[in-house]
């Protein structure tokens, strides 16, 4: 799920921006979740601080602090969001210019003058987006695709914790972020998947790198997130083998 950002230093401008870009994720069924809504650069630089996805911002170019505008709080962004959508929102048409000054690649500038306008900006901007995602996925294979009920989620492979059965013929995907219960096997799930992930349990199955810590005393995995995976005799192999260059 793509992380969005929103900072506005106008209360009732950032609440109106919440309001239709989450009607427009309902409606569309976009891979996207709102994770801020501030008037603070500060708190954005604080959260991206401690999540790392590729994400979505919506920076009000005037904002109304001491050390950041729009501008200077987007190239700090780029600094660990190379991949990240900048949308810029303003009513004064000039400024834009200056994304030149800071060699910003802009995706698109909302002007907020018009209500009306500013929803079918903000619509064509959220659609560009999942096209462009979209097309990502069917170019780069390190995308893991989940249909649940009936919306369809892309997942970056590295956000995928593991995979855990739940029952017959269900499955719930655990991420970085989130928990998405969809209709699956793991077995098939596996064959789909590359060789970073590992089936340690009839009822797990882990990416590699994300584990934490094994503990063969309790039969049990930790992943780093601290979910605890069950481990099963054949598991506890291919986990010894995998890093302990030995099978004993």
């Amino acid at each position: 799920m793509v992380p969005i950002y929103i900072c506005d230093d106008v209360k009732e401008t950032r609440e109106y921006l919440e309001k239709i870009i989450s009607n427009l994720i309902m409606i569309h069924a976009y891979d996207m979740e709102i994770v801020l809504v501030t008037g603070d650069p500060l708190e954005v630089l604080e959260h991206r601080r401690n999540h790392s996805l590729r994400s979505i911002y919506f920076f009000d170019v005037d904002l109304k602090h001491d050390t950041y505008n729009g501008f200077s709080l987007a190239k700090e962004i780029r600094e660990t969001d190379t991949r990240g959508f900048l949308i810029f929102v303003t009513t004064h048409e000039e400024l834009i210019f200056e994304t030149f000054k800071y060699r910003l690649e802009a995706m698109s500038y909302l002007y907020k003058d018009v209500p009306e306008k500013l929803n079918e900006q903000l619509k064509e901007c959220l659609q560009e987006i999942h096209h462009l995602l979209t097309k990502e996925v069917g170019e780069d294979q390190a995308y893991y695709t989940v249909k649940v009920a009936d919306a369809s989620y892309q997942l970056p492979l590295d956000s995928i914790l593991f995979f855990e059965t739940v029952g017959a013929h269900r499955v719930v995907l655990h991420t970085e972020s989130r928990l998405l219960e969809f209709r699956g096997e793991l077995k098939k799930i596996e064959q789909q998947l590359s060789e970073d992930f590992i089936k340690i349990h009839r009822s797990y199955l882990v990416q590699k790198s994300k584990i934490h810590q094994i503990n063969y005393a309790d039969n049990t995995v930790i992943m780093e997130n601290g979910s605890v995976c069950l481990m099963s005799r054949g598991g506890r192999k291919l986990l010894k083998e995998l890093f302990e260059g030995n099978a004993g």
